[in-house]
């Protein structure tokens, strides 16, 4: 079987275009890594819910951007 380039963005199928199917791979990539808490400066923190993340190192919850940390 060939290995399919079109990762999570697959679900979309053609209708919406090779470019816009190439950024949604890239924000769901980025979205669901570990990525530095605020708090403790760790890579723990992961993201429950659109802007809710939560961190398993000081187990904090916490409100901040809806896809990724800056």
């Amino acid at each position: 079987m060939k290995a399919s380039k079109v990762q999570s963005a697959g679900r979309f199928g053609v209708k919406y275009g090779k470019k816009i199917r190439e950024r949604i791979i890239s924000v769901e990539k980025k979205q669901r890594i570990k990525q530095k808490c605020p708090f403790c400066n760790k890579m723990a923190a992961k993201r429950l819910s659109k802007g809710i993340w939560k961190c398993s190192s000081c187990k904090r919850k916490f409100a901040s951007n809806a896809y990724f940390l800056e």
